[in-house]
């Protein structure tokens, strides 16, 4: 993080400036040292001749010569007319001399100290202020005497924020499009905006805000069940979770332990958006942490009524321009930082995680296996991928009275919950040892015509930490006889590390599968009412409802069994929802061959819109009607219900439709989709309970 000192000390220090340049894949770094005592300037240790030398300004700057200061900083900087232009990475600084104000992008900034002309007749500036402009820190060391200014080898708009909010003057940052506003305290620091966040830092507190316009069907109860369930928040330990209202805006919150950090985040709902808070802070102790008198005060400061206008307190962020900025590291081997576990990778293998953050660690390497087919091209084409190989470590802290192998047993359980057995194949939990310790294995394969996919599963325990590491692969990479044993390698190098679990507190289990689906939301239109697991989506379509567990209406109508009808593409089937429910009205007007309009019988339109279905059977796909139409009531109706069955190269697709005559010209169609996948697990029996609930408004 960085860190900003917010005046100049003494008049007899030494000033120097660290500057950091990449050439290659070789680092430089040069340095630049002020002397005012002796009125020296070096760079690198040699002396660095300048026209003027330093001096200290009336306001107590440091002023030094611009263009060498900037040159040297990696900038460039030209002259007309009394104003100096420094350009570095694309954005514009604009110093007019005699000047103490500065445009920096689109932002206005005041100096402490105006650009000068010294006696010989060079232009002079403050070091710190052009320092930092140019995205440098500025620190001040007091056992060597110097101000140190480092450079990060990069400019970003973020120098800029930070810049802006030091010498700004205003007590409050907020966005007037957006409505939100907070008071700034002494220690705040630093801005950036990343992909939709905005980065501030109050001391040692990291906190990103997020705004998203709300939509219809989406509530902040789904919010609170997503915050406690995702991996994202499941570092470690939940130990608080709550709701409550802060100056009449409703909001819910979850609380997470890590072994360094303490992560909170808050989801606060008005009539417009949704407004999204995370926190991450260090600790010395985790009950002083919890308790923090700068997070406490930011909270307490939050305004979601901000309009902007003609107010002088708030730097307003609608009026900033932000660049994005997008990081990528990857490891060769691993040790983690936070649970102090490790493993030894080999050259096959990579790290791809996020450090601090989250409970989960991804071990991968490239897939070997080589598709054929014509239709390779689409893969990158569509953003669709073959899955590479993956050994997934994940970390929980311990459950009170739950041994490993209990533990293992209630995740089998799940996968039994969730997984067609059909389809799937789950083998029963075995030991094995892990390094020195004893641990829980079992298997899960997955088998869909020719194609076979993989899960290794193995649970441990070190006394103060649960462990859960799976890999996951296609069969065919068995065909590299070096696979198993690379992937071996890596899975039983792994050691807990040690670690104090005194201050974890006690472990607050994610809502299962199971239990999320148990949570239900109410659905109503002008036609049809029912009830819904709340984090599934329900869309309204032309003339009727889409329920669905992830995907989308749209995505229903573009690919339908396009998946089963080309198996070449079957991985386009990953894009269409794995269970689905569609209800329509119906017309049941036609046209007969005279062209005079008619009203078809249910029981016709029924068989019609039946034959047509079978009639789609060919080389590549197969539809089958296993059972004979069958009479059901349904909505109060009495109608037809007809089940149908999809298949290419072993991937089914079960349809269940249901025909219900309404009104003189109408039908009520209710179409039940499920995968191969789901067939008979925790998800379709959801489903099964939202056509229960199944009413006419």
């Amino acid at each position: 993080m960085k860190k900003i000192i917010a005046f100049l000390l003494c008049i007899t220090m030494l000033c120097s400036v660290t500057m950091i340049c990449v050439y290659g894949n070789e680092l430089i770094v040069s340095t630049m040292k002020v002397s005012l005592i002796q009125q020296t300037v070096t760079l690198n240790d040699e002396e660095f001749p300048m026209t003027q030398p330093p001096y200290i300004s009336d306001a107590g700057d440091t002023m030094i010569e611009l263009e060498a200061l900037v040159n040297t900083l990696g900038a460039e900087v030209t002259e007309t007319d009394g104003v100096f232009v420094v350009v570095m990475d694309g954005v514009e600084m604009r110093y007019t001399l005699n000047s103490s104000q500065v445009q920096i992008g689109t932002q206005i900034i005041t100096m402490n100290s105006p650009v000068v002309v010294s006696e010989s007749g060079v232009a002079m500036a403050p070091l710190r202020f052009v320092a930092e402009a140019l995205g440098a820190d500025v620190t001040y060391n007091g056992e060597t005497e110097e101000v140190i200014v480092v450079s990060s080898g990069g400019f970003d708009e973020g120098a800029n924020l930070a810049l802006l909010f030091k010498y700004s003057g205003k007590n409050k940052i907020g966005n007037s499009k957006e409505h939100w506003r907070f008071v700034k305290t002494d220690n705040f620091d630093m801005a950036e905006y990343d992909e939709g966040w905005y980065d501030f830092a109050l001391g040692d507190i990291m906190l990103s805000f997020m705004v998203e316009k709300k939509s219809e069907g989406f509530s902040l109860e789904q919010y609170y069940l997503q915050m406690q369930q995702t991996d994202y928040y499941s570092r470690s330990v939940m130990y608080d979770k709550g709701k409550g209202v802060h100056k009449n805006v409703p909001y819910v919150y979850t609380k997470f332990r890590t072994l360094d950090t303490i992560n909170e985040r808050y989801v606060y709902e008005t009539d417009e958006f949704f407004y999204l808070i995370d926190l991450e802070r260090t600790f010395e102790s985790f009950a002083a942490a919890k308790e923090n008198i700068d997070v406490n005060a930011f909270l307490s400061s939050l305004e979601f009524d901000y309009n902007g206008g003609e107010e002088e307190d708030t730097v307003d962020l609608a009026t900033i321009d932000f660049a994005e900025q997008y990081t990528q590291e990857k490891k060769t081997e691993y040790v983690d930082g936070n649970y102090r576990w490790t493993v030894q990778l080999n050259d096959t293998w990579e790290v791809n995680e996020y450090y601090g953050f989250y409970n989960e660690v991804s071990i991968y390497r490239p897939s070997e296996i080589e598709e054929e087919s014509e239709f390779d091209g689409l893969y990158f084409d569509l953003g669709v991928y073959s899955e590479d190989p993956t050994i997934t470590i994940k970390t929980y802290s311990v459950a009170d009275g739950q041994t490993t192998a209990q533990w293992a047993e209630k995740k089998r359980a799940l996968y039994e919950d969730i997984c067609n057995p059909e389809v799937y194949t789950i083998s029963a939990v075995q030991n094995v040892t892990i390094g020195k310790n004893q641990a829980k294995h079992f298997e899960v394969c997955c088998t869909v015509g020719e194609r076979q996919s993989v899960e290794k599963l193995y649970y441990l325990s070190d006394g103060s930490y649960r462990y859960e590491i799976m890999l996951s692969y296609d069969k065919r990479e068995e065909k590299n006889e070096t696979f198993l044993n690379s992937a071996n390698s890596v899975i039983f190098s792994f050691v807990p590390g040690t670690i104090d679990a005194s201050e974890v507190g006690k472990a607050l289990e994610p809502d299962s599968e199971t239990e999320i689906l148990t949570v239900s939301s109410e659905f109503k239109n002008k036609l049809f009412t029912l009830s819904y697991p709340c984090l599934w989506e329900v869309e309204e379509t032309g003339n009727g409802l889409y329920v669905s567990r992830s995907g989308s209406y749209t995505d229903m109508l573009s690919l339908g069994l396009l998946s089963s009808m080309v198996p070449e593409l079957s991985f386009l089937f990953g894009m269409i929802d794995d269970v689905s429910l569609q209800i329509e009205t119906e017309s049941l007007r036609y046209y007969d061959d005279e062209m005079n309009q008619q009203i078809s019988s249910p029981e016709a339109y029924m068989k019609k819109n039946v034959a047509q279905i079978l009639n789609t059977s060919g080389a590549l796909l197969t539809v089958t009607m296993p059972t004979e139409i069958k009479e059901v009531t349904m909505l109060g109706i009495t109608g037809y219900c007809v089940e149908l069955v999809a298949e290419a190269e072993g991937t089914k697709i079960y349809y269940t439709t249901y025909y219900l005559p309404y009104q003189e010209d109408q039908m009520i169609t209710v179409t039940k989709t499920c995968s191969g996948n789901c067939k008979n697990t925790i998800y379709e029996k959801a489903l099964d309970q939202v056509i229960s609930s199944l009413k006419l408004s």
